[in-house]
């Protein structure tokens, strides 16, 4: 597979995401204002109280801030560019030592706190190292983190705030590093909860190995002395940590600091790190600014607005939920608020109505939250009046059930996808009696064996699509149940949905087992994953809800796109699919294969939360009219002529083919070696080994055919000539499945034993008068050779987990190799 294609997909699906909600004009938007008040602001000639300021103490507009920035403008001009090793200029040394003095400690500063990230974590962070990342920590730090797998050192993740998680990581990493680093945010920036700082600074008493990396960039001014922050309002500055904070947000300058438990390592930090060095310096405006809110912080003046702003935020959380009851999903001590939502297109509406309504206010989607747990995010300031804070309370409230409604939603939507917050106050569960009344004049058939469905029904819905007709259906429940291992028990659901004349108007089924998460991951990250794996088995797994199956290709849904409301029938599906969703806790929910040039579905399933992937491309031989090799071979350009002769047809007559009718024991176990042989070389589509029993129940199913390889004894130098190569396919009236590949690489190269499996594979296809032949996924460039058409499928998947839509989003920025 092409890494490269796939590292891009999911930068095309975060583009299409920011593209459709600045169509929708709420993201990448400008104001149009001349000057600023802190509390107002003009989009599109719409005045706005702005909810969306992280600069949560209102020093962004105070006067004695701006003045400071204004006189030193005069004073010094706009910049002094120079690099900071050399000279740094007049104000520089006064801003450090403030800082220095609000956190009683060595500083560094830097123009940014992600730059900083840069800078900090190479020097401190040595080979020999290992790295915790939280799995919410800022995406600054997890590519700074990640860079320092170039310098020897072992990166991985573990689940948000998870502790026992943590300390078992620690234990594992402490045997063979020097140190272990555990990486997190101090507030977390969606749902602003706090970091469990308490109780790691417990661990690091307790692990000598362990260090804290902390950034508290939304923490830092409104609470702990001087306003030094969240984290350090909580704890005392560790010997073993580092915090990093931003002076951008309620510190109203500019740039980042960096706070170090001795003066040595600042000062290495400041000789050594790259930005420190090579990055342009603070601008005269910030550093200025920044000496007047310093001064401010080591006032008694920081203490009174930090108390304004707990009393808006006590104010505001008892208003949304004691007064208004709604999902608030945030922490009520956090200056930042999130309504869950649920599905996007919730969210599209009511930050819409908001906006309508006055209110400037943050629309949380994917990739900042899961895709199924988009929310409206704001935050409070002390520019905000409790007026302010409470008709902006009684509008969330007048058209939050109007957004669900306006949608065809309900708060069960909110319930599903933030069940797992701590914060969250559950409503009622989810029931499928209360699905089932959405139906209305259509009525839904979901059976869990298709034995309940008509053999001849199924056929002409499902059957001709793709080869998953009735039988092989059956095959896959009787081969996937009451096995040993959870991988290899799958549930099945098939969904029916008939109008009011019971005339079927949509088909699907679908699938619910274990799977890896790197599935579609780069194989470089996989081969990693599976060296784990060989201690931990189901290392970075997860249950699966998908449409299909594992090892089934092609339409797997057949909806009457003829009908005005098709739309419509799609969500009656997808609410008892959610349900069942629920019922199988699967955190993962994938819609397989679609046309990804079909920007009608695409848009549709985005509203709904869903995010597009491509998924490797499949692969189909259609013209199968040929009554010899000659005739087939004229039907490939020339080159693919010249190819397919050299590498398949010239050593057609070394070969012995069969199509096996009854195997031996032996033949058996060898068949199943050789599946094994190209299953462990296989990372480019990540997944468990079949059983045994699949082969077994293939020997004994008239519609499955092994087609068994060997060489001819002049050609085989083997002690005991066995099968060089299997294709296990699956027959339908007109179709044939390659669905499996067995070989033995030992004749890969001299005797081309691939391409002959290719070959023979078509062949027999051919023999049986059928009319295509789907040749699977991936090895693109031999499918080619040999007349393949080229399908391009899309996968639409939904998380209910940060952390499986941390592992999805990987696939493009290549955080899976933080998961090793």
């Amino acid at each position: 597979m092409d890494n490269k294609k796939k590292a891009i997909n999911i930068v095309d699906t975060v583009n299409d995401i920011i593209s459709l909600g600045k169509e929708r004009g709420v993201l990448l938007q400008y104001t149009d204002d001349e000057f600023y008040d802190g509390r107002i602001i003009t989009i599109d000639g719409k005045k706005l109280i702005n909810f969306g300021s992280c600069s949560y103490l209102g020093l962004d507009t105070d006067e004695r801030i701006k003045n400071s920035a204004i006189e030193a403008i005069k004073k010094y001009g706009v910049q002094f560019s120079s690099s900071r090793t050399y000279l740094a200029c007049t104000l520089y040394k006064e801003w450090e030592d403030l800082v220095s003095k609000i956190f009683g400690a060595s500083v560094v500063l830097s123009t940014s706190v992600s730059l900083g990230h840069h800078a900090v974590i190479p020097v401190v962070m040595e080979e020999g190292d290992a790295i915790i990342l939280d799995q919410q920590a800022h995406a600054s730090m997890q590519e700074a983190a990640q860079r320092m797998q170039l310098k020897g050192c072992t990166v991985t993740i573990v689940r948000h705030s998870k502790l026992d998680e943590l300390e078992k990581k620690i234990q594992e990493l402490s045997i063979k590093h020097n140190r272990v680093w555990y990486v997190i945010d101090g507030v977390y920036s969606m749902y602003g909860d706090y970091a469990p700082v308490k109780e790691i600074v417990q661990l690091l008493d307790k692990y000598k190995s362990l260090y804290l990396y902390a950034d508290d960039a939304h923490g830092m001014s409104i609470a702990g002395e001087n306003g030094k922050g969240v984290v350090l309002s909580q704890i005392d500055l560790h010997e073993k940590m580092i915090l990093a904070t931003s002076l951008n947000k309620a510190f109203a300058a500019g740039g980042g600091v960096f706070v170090f438990p001795d003066e040595k390592l600042a000062l290495k930090v400041k000789s050594c790190g790259g930005s420190m060095i090579f990055s342009g310096p603070h601008q005269i405006p910030s550093i200025a600014a920044g000496i007047a809110s310093a001064k401010i912080h080591l006032s008694s003046e920081i203490t009174i607005r930090q108390e304004a702003l707990r009393e808006r935020l006590n104010y505001c959380h008892d208003l949304l939920v004691n007064k208004y009851n709604l999902p608030v999903i945030s922490n009520p001590e956090a200056p930042i608020t999130f309504i869950g939502l649920g599905l996007t297109r919730v969210g599209y509406n009511m930050t819409q109505r908001m906006k309508d309504e006055g209110f400037f206010t943050n629309l949380a989607i994917f990739p900042a939250v899961p895709e199924a747990c988009t929310g409206l995010r704001f935050t409070i300031t002390l520019h905000h009046t409790f007026e302010d804070i409470e008709n902006l309370a009684e509008k969330l409230a007048f058209h939050f059930p109007k957004a669900l409604a306006d949608e065809g939603r309900t708060l069960k939507d909110v319930h599903r996808a933030f069940r797992k917050v701590a914060v969250f106050k559950e409503v009622e569960d989810i029931a499928i009696a209360e699905v089932d009344k959405l139906l209305g004049e259509f009525a839904l058939q979901h059976e869990t064996t298709v034995k309940n469905i008509d053999e001849k029904l199924w056929n002409e819905l499902m059957g001709t699509r793709c080869t998953n007709d009735w039988q092989k259906m059956l095959f896959f429940e009787k081969t996937f149940s009451s096995n040993d291992l959870p991988e290899h028990n799958w549930s099945f659901h098939y969904y029916i949905i008939r109008d009011a004349f019971g005339k079927p108007v949509l088909a699907t089924f679908f699938t619910g087992t274990l799977t890896k998460d790197d599935m579609f991951s780069p194989a470089a990250i996989s081969k990693q994953l599976e060296m784990v794996r060989k201690k931990d088995k189901y290392y970075l797994t997860s249950k699966l809800f998908t449409m299909g199956s594992l090892f089934t290709m092609g339409e797997h849904i057949w909806i009457d796109r003829t009908r005005m409301d098709w739309k419509k029938i799609v969500m009656l599906l997808l609410d008892r699919v959610w349900a069942d969703q629920e019922k199988e806790e699967a955190s993962v929910l994938s819609l397989r294969d679609f046309n990804p040039e079909d920007k009608e579905l695409k848009e549709f399933f985005m509203d709904q939360g869903f995010i597009a992937l491509d998924l490797p491309d499949g692969h189909v031989v259609e013209n199968l009219v040929w009554k010899n090799s000659d005739e087939f071979v004229q039907l490939l350009d020339r080159k693919k002529r010249y190819q397919v002769r050299k590498e398949a047809l010239e050593r057609e007559n070394r070969y012995e083919v069969n199509i096996v009718k009854d195997a031996s024991p032996e033949d058996a176990e060898h068949y199943y070696q050789l599946y094994k042989n190209v299953s462990a070389r296989n990372y480019e589509i990540m997944g468990f080994e079949l059983h045994k029993a699949f082969f077994e129940n293939i020997l004994n199913h008239p519609q499955w055919e092994i087609i068994e390889i060997k060489l001819k004894p002049e050609f085989d130098n083997g002690l005991e000539r066995k099968a060089t190569s299997i294709a296990i396919c699956y027959k339908t009236e007109d179709n044939y499945d390659f669905l499996i590949i067995g070989m033995d690489y030992t004749f890969l190269e001299e005797h081309g034993v691939y391409s002959q499996t290719l070959w023979q594979s078509i062949k027999r296809a051919n023999q049986l008068g059928l009319k295509s032949i789907n040749m699977g996924l991936t090895a693109s460039l031999n499918k080619r050779k040999f007349g393949a058409r080229i399908i391009k499928n899309a996968m639409y998947v939904q998380t209910k987990d940060s952390y499986n839509a941390s592992l999805i989003a990987a696939m493009a920025n290549k955080k899976m190799e933080a998961a090793i």
